[in-house]
């Protein structure tokens, strides 16, 4: 089974158009991580400011390995500024069942 990474942040409103430059950027640094898989940048559509980042791993030992590199700040560098007054919140899942309707 994989794993999904869930980071919730909140960037101020007038930030948001450079968070989601920022995200751009980085998802192409992660591009190619050994044990990456894909990432998603979703909007909370009834409060427009949160941002959940949702990345799939094949294995959270992957996942972990990327977070614990060095480069891993340096990747992530261009979001920094952007995450919000209220912090991020990150959690790990693994994924247990999966419907795919296609």
């Amino acid at each position: 089974m994989t794993f999904r990474i869930v980071v919730r942040a909140t960037p101020r409103q007038e930030d948001q158009e450079k968070f989601e430059e920022a995200y751009r950027q980085v998802t192409e640094t992660v591009r190619g991580t050994p044990g990456h898989l894909h990432d998603e940048l979703l909007r909370d559509t009834e409060d427009g400011r949160t941002y959940i980042l949702l990345a799939e791993w094949e294995s959270e030992q992957a996942f972990r390995a990327w977070e614990d590199d060095p480069g891993h700040l340096r990747m992530a560098a261009p979001m920094l500024p952007y995450w919000g007054d209220d912090g991020v919140e990150r959690r790990i899942f693994e994924v247990r069942a999966r419907l795919d309707s296609v």
